[in-house]
């Protein structure tokens, strides 16, 4: 089977694919030093040149295998067909072509010192790597946005947000980028029908224009980073009044009003048969307008709004006290799903964060150095630059962890799928 294919009865890496690893190291070396000798990289050395060659390929290989798993996973798990998965999906494409295109070919760039592919594929290829990496961005934006109306409109926002205006929304994110970016590059790159890029040079000439540069930079990472900003913001305080509540709400008695003709409510529950208390019907109004306000997506289990929490057993007031239905929760249950849901919000805080912080610590470095090139006429080294760019590359490979590795399906598809057991998910 595939998987006595794959690995031997002790564990170990059958010898074949030993030799098929060292014939991968051998193509591997033989093919850095073609590029070596062949483009005559000077500012690289023969160690510094593998390296280099050695880390890029690194990133964009766990580029496209993350994004591929991503998209993979959506397709052969039905669990994970889902509106609000449509984002997702939306950037693990523009993630994959980022590495399976933009990183190889601004590598390759960056190593010959020159652009060898002529004027127009230097424009196709600005064009294409500028759009769909603010592509991601507002992908990335989008997911937050779609993340925060969930929490605050429960119940109004999944009803309206179809898979047609998912679709619609992320069309204008990839339309946005496109009219933002490819009028910009195409333009400039010629003054008075003159090309003004220099031969062998592939860089956008716009940067030189402090206009034009503030014009792409505000809608391409400012404006959507302050955005996320401010949704997190905004998310994190919602979350710390539901902990609140939920915490408030451990161990705190319940009032009760005096029950109503013919019949009580009465909580089954530890506290309740300790103290005695009945609940009347109108209690369970009462009990929820303290937090309902404060009740988002991931917290509804908790006992603030839920039936299942406020499980009430009617109890004749000339019978027996012993009609207390056995199928309400008890005490103990309601505990523990007290404190999953104080999990999730902590999880869920903790996930946006890092998503937010990723965004940031990527993206912000080139973008300063753009505003501050344009503004002040600083000329920045080429290795900052070359760096900056990077960084704008690998936080496509970091995005998959982010959003992906924190859900639990999305960890078990991705298992699934590396140990070719497919079958499992059906």
């Amino acid at each position: 089977d595939l998987e006595s294919d794959s690995t031997s009865e002790t564990g170990e890496v059958p010898s074949k694919h030993h030799g098929i690893l060292n014939l991968h190291l051998l193509l591997f070396l033989h093919c850095c030093l073609w590029i070596h000798v062949t483009f005559g990289t000077d500012p690289y050395s023969t160690a510094e040149l593998i390296l280099v060659v050695m880390v890029s390929v690194s990133l964009s290989i766990l580029t496209v295998v993350g994004n591929t798993l991503v998209i993979l996973s959506v397709k052969v798990n039905r669990n994970l067909q889902t509106v609000n998965n449509y984002f997702l999906l939306s950037l693990a494409a523009a993630d994959l072509f980022i590495g399976l295109l933009s990183m190889n070919v601004y590598t390759m760039y960056r190593l010959r010192g020159r652009w060898p592919l002529g004027a127009a594929l230097c424009d196709t290829w600005l064009v294409l790597d500028y759009v769909v990496s603010n592509a991601s961005v507002l992908n990335l934006l989008l997911i937050s946005l779609d993340r925060y109306l969930c929490t605050t409109w429960p119940l109004s926002y999944p009803v309206q947000r179809t898979g047609r205006v998912a679709g619609l929304m992320i069309g204008c994110a990839w339309l946005l980028s496109f009219l933002l970016w490819t009028p910009a590059i195409l333009c400039w790159q010629s003054v008075g029908g003159r090309r003004v890029i220099p031969d062998g040079h592939c860089y956008i000439h716009l940067l030189a224009s402090p206009a034009v540069t503030l014009g792409t930079t505000l809608p391409s990472f400012y404006l959507p980073a302050l955005v996320m900003i401010g949704l997190y913001s905004r998310l994190s305080a919602a979350s710390r009044r539901r902990l609140t509540c939920l915490q408030a709400e451990q161990g705190t008695p319940k009032m009760a009003e005096p029950p109503l003709k013919g019949f009580t409510w009465k909580r089954r529950s530890w506290m309740a048969s300790n103290l005695g208390s009945d609940l009347s019907l109108n209690q369970r109004g009462i009990h929820k307008s303290n937090c309902l306000s404060h009740q988002q997506p991931l917290s509804q289990t908790s006992s603030c709004a839920t039936a299942e929490e406020d499980a009430l057993s009617i109890t004749d007031l000339h019978g027996s006290a012993s009609a207390v239905l056995s199928s309400c929760p008890s005490f103990r249950s309601q505990e523990r799903r007290r404190r999953r849901v104080m999990a999730r919000e902590r999880r869920l805080t903790n996930t946006l964060l890092a998503i937010l912080l990723a965004f940031i610590i990527t993206w912000t470095p080139y973008n300063v150095m753009a505003v501050i090139a344009a503004f002040r006429h600083i000329r920045i080294p080429d290795e900052l630059w070359t760096t900056g760019y990077w960084l704008c590359y690998v936080n496509s490979t970091i995005n998959p962890c982010c959003y992906s590795l924190c859900n639990v399906t999305f960890r078990k598809t991705f298992c699934c799928l590396l140990s070719c057991r497919t079958w499992k998910l059906h």
